[in-house]
């Protein structure tokens, strides 16, 4: 065989031996880096989970609080609900002084309408909170109403006693304020604790678990939730 010949073979041959060798090492380093952004991803979106997961948990606190504050007030309506059964009655009760507050910053809740938030949070979980936000100004503007028409009420009833009713013993019609108030108050602090154990919490719970599911962490099985009422429009 000329030597020609045999340069040329050996030089084919050297030539597919390394590029044999080096289409591996690009194999192995493509891949390693290719698992190195795989890991990356899946390192950022754990992360990203995680920080949800600490906002379910931030709103379940918030609406737990909420849901005992409203049990608080309920317990203060009592009062009230007593005053409107002897202002029925035409017992010519004086009109207490209300001392009724509405504490709910919803820092969380305003918190879920942020990008990050609002994007892991499920359609009833925000229908819950668009729904309630209303009620719950609504709820706070009626407080403030009575808390503030009671306390300029007072001095006048402690010059005059019976100010407040005609020779009949019925409330007068200027004051037809305290019952629709205390009436409005005690349907809107119903409505709210109701949909908050029926319907917002228990969706919140249960989207919890799906993203620790997802997220491969271990879960609880959420308790099943009653259908939540629908909640009015406040007028």
């Amino acid at each position: 065989m000329p030597l020609g010949s045999l340069m040329r073979i050996g030089t084919g041959n050297f030539s597919k031996t390394h590029l044999v060798r080096y289409s591996l090492e690009f194999v192995i380093v493509f891949g390693g880096v290719y698992l190195a952004f795989l890991l990356t991803d899946y390192q950022e979106e754990l992360r990203k989970g995680e920080v949800r997961l600490k906002y379910y948990d931030s709103l379940i606190h918030e609406f737990e609080s909420l849901k005992g504050h409203l049990g608080n007030e309920e317990r203060k309506l009592v009062k009230h609900a007593a005053v409107l059964e002897e202002i029925e009655q035409g017992k010519r009760p004086p009109i207490p002084v209300s001392d009724l507050s509405f504490l709910f910053s919803g820092g969380v809740v305003d918190a879920a309408f942020g990008g990050a938030n609002f994007a892991s949070l499920d359609t009833r979980i925000l229908a819950n909170i668009i729904r309630g936000r209303p009620l719950l100004e609504a709820l706070e503007q009626r407080i403030n109403m009575l808390n503030q028409l009671t306390a300029e009420l007072m001095p006048v009833q402690l010059a005059d006693e019976n100010c407040c009713y005609d020779e009949e013993g019925r409330l007068l019609p200027l004051l037809g304020w305290y019952p629709e108030l205390v009436g409005e108050i005690r349907e809107y602090n119903r409505i709210l604790q109701m949909v908050i154990s029926e319907s917002a919490l228990p969706d919140i719970e249960r989207g919890k678990a799906q993203l620790k599911e997802s997220l491969g962490m271990p879960t609880a099985k959420p308790e099943k939730s009653r259908r939540g009422q629908a909640m009015p429009d406040p007028q």
